[in-house]
């Protein structure tokens, strides 16, 4: 049986992955997209991103519908944004005290 702490692990595990990032907030601002169109717009060869879309779905966090040949992506667990704003967040703040102490280092100097 799952622990509330081992789907959490397994669900960041399933983020901790760059071009899946740069695919939820593609699918984020676009609500859906073919294959294709996912490749194109994040820059990854067809084969590439089928592969990041197979482990997403089968994590529930994106879901395939089947119009004519083209299969159509978008993300079933909306508060997965939520997740993403909230390490925007951090790392803007992060960026932050890093410029002020940078600031500060140099203005002693």
């Amino acid at each position: 049986m799952s622990t509330l702490q081992d789907f959490k692990a397994d669900l960041f595990r399933t983020l901790a992955n760059p071009v899946r990032i740069r695919i939820l907030e593609t699918l984020r601002s676009a609500g859906s997209l073919t294959v294709g169109e996912i490749q194109a717009r994040v820059g990854i060869e067809a084969a590439n991103a089928s592969q990041h879309l197979s482990i997403m779905r089968a994590r529930g966090i994106v879901e395939a519908r089947r119009e004519g040949t083209s299969a159509w992506y978008s993300v079933t667990e909306p508060e997965v944004f939520s997740l993403l704003d909230a390490a925007r967040a951090i790392f803007e703040r992060r960026v932050a005290a890093q410029t002020e102490l940078l600031g500060a280092t140099t203005s002693q100097q």
